[in-house]
């Protein structure tokens, strides 16, 4: 039973089920979508004449959201979060 979930070399037959498993779940799940009746909502904002976006009012956040967010970062640099950049390409 665990040989089943370890890895092992794909075979083609192997492959093809896993395709037609795929396909069988796409298509079932855009038909389930497809059924879906609600309202499509976009967002919306005014262009001026020059093709620039009007500011609008932005939306409210908690006020604890960016110590929350520099609390949670690896790494905080002036007010910055500092990301790791390439690392896993080793």
């Amino acid at each position: 039973m665990t040989n089943d979930f370890t890895w092992h070399e794909v075979t083609d037959a192997e492959k093809k089920e896993i395709q037609k498993d795929t396909k069988s779940l796409l298509n079932e799940f855009s038909t389930k979508l497809a059924s879906i009746k609600g309202i499509e909502e976009h967002f919306t904002s005014k262009v001026a004449e020059n093709g620039q976006r009007e500011e609008e009012t932005p939306w409210k956040t908690q006020p604890d959201f960016r110590d929350l967010m520099f609390l949670n970062a690896p790494f905080v640099e002036d007010e910055f979060i500092t990301a790791e950049k390439g690392g896993w390409r080793k």
